[in-house]
C-alpha cells in the first residue's frame, strides 16, 4: 500500500495559514475575476481559451489551462469515448502541448512538427528538421502561434517560423548555441509581434537565456541572462569559478495588462554540489518578472537558494484573479511545494507541500544520500492550473525519491555541452518503480487549504485541465486518462489509452461538438523510466451532447 501525503500536510498547516494571515492585506480588486476572450486569434487570448481555439502550450497568456466549455461535464463524462487516433511514426519522449488553431491540432517532437485534423486525427502536413546535435533532453514541448505562423525551437538551438497552413519554413535563425550545451525544449509564446523563448541546458554546463525575437524575420530583440556575469545578482556567485545553470524547460505566463513576462528558471550547475558555488546563485530556481518589451528585470522570487537537489522551477507559473480579488501568481517546483504570491512576487500567501518531503536538509555524500522529492520529483513540465468556477488550483506531482552519490574532482570539471552534475551516478538512483507515486492536489486559491488529493500508484506528469463542465482532465504514466469532479476529486472516468501519458490534454468545440485531445506515448527510459510504443494523439468525445 503506497503512502498518501495527507498526514504529512497536517504538520505544515500553521505555515500555510500563518503566511495567509500576514499577507491578507495585500489583495487587489482592479482586474476582472474572469478574463474573457472574443474575436479571432492574432496572438493568444489574455484569459481563458475560447471554444474553438487552444493557441498556446497552456491555452492562454495566463497559463491557467481553464476552458469555458461545458458540453462535456460531470453528468456525461462517463460516456467519453475515443473516436480517432493519430499514431506518430516515431517512438519518443512525447511531452508536446497540443495547440489548436482553426480546426487543426499542432504537436511537436524533437525533429518533427505535425498538423492534424482536430476531428478525425488525419495528418494534414508534417515538417521535418534534422538537427546537427541534440541536447540532454530532446523533447520539444510545443509551438507558439500568431497571425498564421507557428514558432518552435529545435534540439540544436534553432528557432523556426512555419506557415501554419503548409508547414513550410518561413525563416530559420540560430537562437541558442548548441556548441556550449544550449538547446530548446520550451514551447514559445508570442505577443505584440515578439516570440519569447528560452534555452535549456542547466545539466550540461549551459547558462539559461530568455530572449525575444521579431516574429516577422527572427531578429533578436533582447536577451536576459538568468545567471548574470555582472550587475545585480552576480554577487551571489563565486568570482573564481565558472558559472552554469538557469535553463528553462516548459513555457511562460504573460500579464497583458502590465506587459510583464513571468518565467520559471532551472537549477544552478553543477547540479548536486552546493559548496562549489556558495551563495544564493541568482536567478536560478526562481520565477523572474521581465518587461516583455525590453527584457528588463522587474522582480523575482527565488524559491530554492543554492539548490543541490536539481529542483528546477520547471513549469510555467499561472496568473489569475481569485474570488477574494487578489491578483495572484501561483507556481510549483520540483521541490514538492505549491506557492501562492501576489502579482509582483513580493508577498507570499501560502507554501503548501504537495508531495512527501523527506531528508532534504541532509548533506549529499560520496556514499549516497536519499531525499524526497528526488531529482525527478515534484512538479515537472506541466504545472498548476486554475478554475475560477471552484476558485481552486490543481497541480500534478511526482512523489519519488532519489539517491545521489557525490563524485570526485573529475565530476567538477566544466566542459560546456557535457554533463556537469558533480555526482558519480548521473541523475541518481531512483527508488524502485514499485515505490514511484504521483498525486493531483486541489488547493483553495485564496487560503492554500487542501480541498482534495488524488493518490496514484504511478507518476503524474501530464497536464491538468479544468473546465466549466466541472471537470479536471489529466492522465498518468500507466496510460490512464482520468476525469475528476473539480469540486471534490471524485473519479468520474478512468480510461486506459494504452501508453504513458506525458503530454498536454486540451478541449475544444467544433460545429457544436466538444472534443478532448490527449498527447500520449511517452518513452523516457532514463529519467522517468517509462516505456512506450509510438507516440499518439487521441481524440475523444461524448455522443449526443
Amino acid at each position: 500500500m503506497y503512502r498518501t501525503i495527507t498526514s504529512f500536510r497536517r504538520s505544515f498547516g500553521l505555515l500555510v495559514f500563518g503566511v495567509i494571515a500576514v499577507c491578507n492585506a495585500c489583495s487587489s480588486k482592479n482586474e476582472d475575476k474572469v478574463p474573457t476572450y472574443s474575436g479571432q486569434v492574432t496572438a493568444q487570448p489574455g484569459g481563458m481559451t475560447s471554444s474553438s481555439e487552444w493557441p498556446s502550450y497552456n491555452g492562454g497568456y495566463n497559463a491557467t489551462r481553464y476552458s469555458t466549455l461545458s458540453r462535456i461535464n460531470t453528468g456525461n463524462v462517463a460516456g467519453l469515448a475515443e473516436i480517432a487516433r493519430f499514431k506518430l511514426p516515431e517512438t519518443t519522449a512525447f511531452q508536446s502541448g497540443p495547440v489548436l488553431i482553426d480546426g487543426t491540432i499542432y504537436v511537436t517532437t524533437a525533429t518533427n512538427t505535425y498538423a492534424l485534423d482536430a476531428r478525425t486525427g488525419e495528418q494534414r502536413w508534417k515538417q521535418h528538421f534534422e538537427p546537427k546535435s541534440t541536447g540532454i533532453g530532446t523533447p520539444v514541448r510545443g509551438v507558439g502561434y500568431a497571425d498564421g505562423r507557428l514558432f518552435r525551437g529545435t534540439p540544436d538551438g534553432h528557432l523556426l517560423a512555419l506557415d501554419a497552413k503548409t508547414g513550410k519554413i518561413i525563416w530559420d535563425v540560430v537562437g541558442a548555441d548548441a556548441k556550449i550545451g544550449e538547446y530548446y525544449t520550451v514551447a514559445p509564446i508570442v505577443w505584440e509581434g515578439r516570440v519569447y523563448i528560452a534555452n535549456s541546458g542547466s545539466d550540461v554546463g549551459a547558462i539559461g537565456h530568455i530572449r525575444a525575437f521579431d516574429m516577422q524575420n527572427g531578429k533578436q530583440l533582447w536577451n536576459f541572462d538568468i545567471v548574470p556575469s555582472t550587475g545585480p545578482g552576480s554577487e551571489t556567485w563565486p568570482k573564481d569559478k565558472p558559472r552554469a545553470g538557469g535553463g528553462v524547460y516548459a513555457s511562460f505566463a504573460l500579464d497583458t495588462e502590465t506587459g510583464i513576462l513571468y518565467s520559471p528558471t532551472g537549477n544552478p550547475g553543477p547540479d548536486f554540489v552546493a559548496a562549489y558555488r556558495p551563495g544564493d546563485n541568482l536567478y536560478t530556481c526562481s520565477i523572474v518578472m521581465l518587461d516583455a518589451r525590453t527584457g528588463a528585470l522587474r522582480g523575482y522570487q527565488q524559491l530554492v537558494k543554492n539548490d543541490y537537489h536539481d529542483w528546477d522551477m520547471a513549469a510555467s507559473p499561472i496568473l489569475f484573479t481569485s474570488q477574494a480579488g487578489r491578483k495572484m501568481v501561483v507556481a510549483a517546483g520540483k521541490n514538492g511545494y505549491l506557492y501562492g504570491f501576489d502579482r509582483d512576487l513580493k508577498n507570499m500567501f501560502y507554501k503548501v507541500p504537495v508531495t512527501r518531503i523527506e531528508n532534504i536538509d541532509a548533506p549529499l555524500t560520496k556514499e549516497g544520500t536519499r531525499f524526497l522529492p528526488g531529482a525527478q520529483g515534484g512538479t515537472n513540465w506541466y504545472g498548476p492550473t486554475y478554475s475560477p468556477q471552484v476558485n481552486a488550483v490543481y497541480v500534478p506531482t511526482i512523489d519519488w525519491a532519489t539517491t545521489i552519490k557525490l563524485g570526485g574532482p573529475e565530476s567538477l570539471k566544466l566542459k560546456r555541452g557535457t554533463p556537469f552534475l558533480g555526482s558519480s551516478n548521473a541523475f541518481g538512483d531512483q527508488d524502485p518503480i514499485s515505490q514511484r507515486y504521483g498525486h493531483v492536489t486541489a488547493v483553495d486559491a485564496d487560503s492554500g487549504k487542501v480541498l482534495w488529493n488524488y493518490d496514484a500508484d504511478t507518476t503524474m506528469v501530464a497536464s491538468v485541465t479544468p473546465t466549466a463542465g466541472g471537470l479536471v482532465l489529466t492522465g498518468d504514466t500507466k496510460g490512464n486518462f482520468i476525469a475528476f469532479d473539480a469540486r471534490d476529486g471524485k473519479v468520474l472516468l478512468k480510461k486506459n489509452l494504452g501508453d504513458p501519458i506525458g503530454g498536454g490534454i486540451i478541449t475544444y468545440e467544433i460545429d457544436g461538438v466538444q472534443y478532448v485531445a490527449v498527447a500520449g506515448g511517452m518513452k523516457n527510459t532514463v529519467t522517468q523510466q517509462t516505456d512506450s510504443g509510438p507516440a499518439w494523439v487521441a481524440i475523444l468525445s461524448v455522443p449526443k451532447q
